[in-house]
């Protein structure tokens, strides 16, 4: 099986997880969850900057061992740890404070095995991932990354309003769709 190599939707949402972290500063974001992981980069991202502990998820068993590879690389093993599953379904809302970062795939493959589940997403699991986190009492911001292509977004929106998440969006368009970056954090008082 493959591995998503960085492109400019992770590049994108690189620039997004910087400008989070850093706005974030003192406001205790004590965990960061990259959910595709692929190689890692937004996870590792997260890891080298001032969040504790990073959680870095991928169904892929090669993408989870390629995150590993690559934390093992920058030194960065000690500070994290890769599990191979299907988005959120192997945890439970964080009990403190969390990014969550998921750039995903959007291709529209729909087979049942492994690989389709790994390649396979855009709209559908950006919706999924918005209400598993605006559900977690401690969301404390999200980063979805997707292609116009995928459909609208008009239900990720609402659902992360809804959970009183301050949403951003940034755009990038590329030959015949735009990369979307929905982001925000969830507003002081509400987790």
């Amino acid at each position: 099986m493959h591995v998503y190599e960085p492109a400019e939707d992770t590049w994108l949402a690189l620039e997004v997880v910087r400008e989070l972290i850093e706005a974030n500063r003192g406001a205790s974001l004590e965990l960061c969850i990259d959910v595709g992981s692929g190689t890692g980069v937004l996870g590792l991202e997260c890891g080298s900057k001032d969040v504790p502990y990073t959680l870095l998820l991928d169904v892929n068993p090669c993408a989870a061992y390629c995150s590993r590879l690559n934390a093992e690389r920058r030194g960065m093993d000690t500070l994290l740890d890769v599990a191979q599953c299907d988005g959120l379904s192997c945890i439970r809302c964080p009990g403190r404070r969390f990014l969550v970062v998921y750039n995903t795939p959007y291709l529209p493959v729909d087979d049942g095995d492994l690989e389709g589940l790994a390649w396979s997403g855009g709209i559908r699991e950006a919706e999924r991932l918005a209400r598993y986190a605006g559900s977690c009492p401690r969301l404390g911001c999200i980063v979805l990354v997707y292609s116009s292509l995928s459909g609208s977004d008009k239900e990720v929106l609402k659902t992360l309003r809804e959970a009183g998440v301050a949403v951003e969006r940034r755009s990038l368009h590329i030959f015949f769709e735009d990369i979307v970056v929905v982001y925000g954090c969830r507003k002081r008082g509400l987790g």
